[in-house]
């Protein structure tokens, strides 16, 4: 039977698998239950693993071919603290907690290559790693898997992402930078609580912060030259218990994405800057912390070039898609190819003709359609890698 029979063959049972995923989302280092199903699925298709990788919940296996050279497959575990908008007969069923960024299809994909190729290692020139990482969301555990040795002896090293914005079945590809570094902030504002009925009483933590937010906005704007990519997010503020109360403190948190250092550092310095002199113009204070940053994503020129060959072989040149401009978002795959050569892809889920909402949507539903397709393609992928780096 040829390697794209027994896709097919299993394809019914990824899709289940995908729906058990949906179902039972967890996120950043909590992913026990995922994890669990994940080794009971690969000890099912005799394929070998190692757990307790990243906190505890990461698992590495390994499927050992006909060669030395080692490559790697790599998925996010992890889901995102959100309400699943949608009653789907495998919608999440805890609170709070939804498979919205693609990471219930991304682990079944790669558990569907870890089946097809166990049942064809006499064509797998090699090995092939496959790492199932927990906590991609904001925690980076894609770090703490490579500061763990996952990619020793590793020669290139490959991942997928949903995107919906492409039809399930074609992958997008691009060279270099393809995502951007992200950095995560929060700005404590100190001010002077009071009634709300006497404000000259007291110094308002929530108009400080609103006043903060606004200025932050100039930064892109009038700082940054408009040829360097650069977005800064505020994605939260809180402060007040009560209506008539007005806070002494509130805290803004957010994000801002750029791709190149002195961008990032000139971004850095002013949310800094601004946080600060804003709240001293209001009679307030401001204190500013920075969380970890993920890296610019940069695709490997040549494994870009030999996962663009694997696409076009296995689908057709229809299938190929080359992007024209990064994206903004950031991935911590890019701790993977700070390490090792490789390439980021981009999985079409999109529904063509239908409304497809976005990542991090209440309404995001991975499509199962794209489920073949990707498992072809990464299992090329992975047995192409093994003939080039023999070279």
């Amino acid at each position: 039977m040829a390697i794209e029979d027994t896709i097919a063959a299993i394809v019914p049972e990824l899709i289940a698998l995908r729906h058990e995923f949906h179902a039972h989302p967890e996120i950043r280092f909590e992913e026990r239950w995922t994890a669990d199903r994940i080794a009971a699925y690969l000890d099912q298709a005799g394929v070998s693993y190692t757990r307790g990788y990243a906190g505890g919940t990461g698992l590495v296996a390994l499927l050992e071919g006909q060669g030395a050279d080692t490559v790697a497959l790599r998925t996010d575990m992890d889901a995102l603290e959100l309400d699943e908008e949608d009653s789907r007969e495998y919608a999440s069923k805890i609170p709070h907690r939804m498979h919205a960024c693609g990471h219930d299809g991304h682990m079944a994909c790669l558990c569907g290559v870890a089946k097809a190729l166990s049942r064809h290692r006499e064509e797998v020139n090699g090995n092939v790693k496959l790492i199932f990482q927990p906590a991609e969301e904001r925690e980076g555990g894609g770090r703490h898997m490579v500061e763990e040795g996952v990619l020793d002896g590793v020669k290139a090293v490959f991942a997928q992402h949903a995107w919906p914005e492409i039809p399930a079945g074609c992958f997008g590809v691009r060279d270099g930078a393809i995502m951007a570094s992200a950095d995560w902030f929060r700005i404590d504002v100190i001010g002077k609580g009071c009634h709300g009925a006497h404000p000259d009483e007291g110094v308002d933590s929530l108009v400080v912060a609103a006043h903060i937010t606004t200025a932050l906005q100039s930064i892109v704007s009038r700082e940054i030259a408009p040829t360097d990519p650069a977005v800064v997010t505020v994605g939260r503020i809180v402060g007040g218990v009560a209506q008539n109360i007005i806070p002494e403190t509130a805290f803004i948190e957010g994000t801002f994405r750029t791709f190149k250092p002195t961008v990032r550092h000139t971004v850095q310095s002013a949310i800094d800057r601004i946080a600060r002199s804003v709240a001293a113009a209001f009679r307030a204070n401001a204190e500013v912390v920075f969380g970890d940053s993920y890296p610019v994503l940069i695709n490997d020129p040549a494994m870009t070039e030999l996962a663009r060959k694997a696409i076009r072989e296995t689908l057709g040149p229809d299938a190929l898609i080359d992007i024209d401009h990064p994206s903004m978002g950031a991935e911590d795959f890019a701790y993977y190819l700070e390490r090792v050569p490789g390439a980021m892809i981009w999985m079409g889920t999109g529904r063509p003709g239908r409304e497809n909402p976005p990542l991090h949507s209440p309404h995001f539903d991975f499509n199962d359609d794209a489920i073949e397709p990707a498992v072809r393609v990464l299992s090329k992928i992975a047995m192409s890698a093994l003939e080039k780096v023999k070279i």
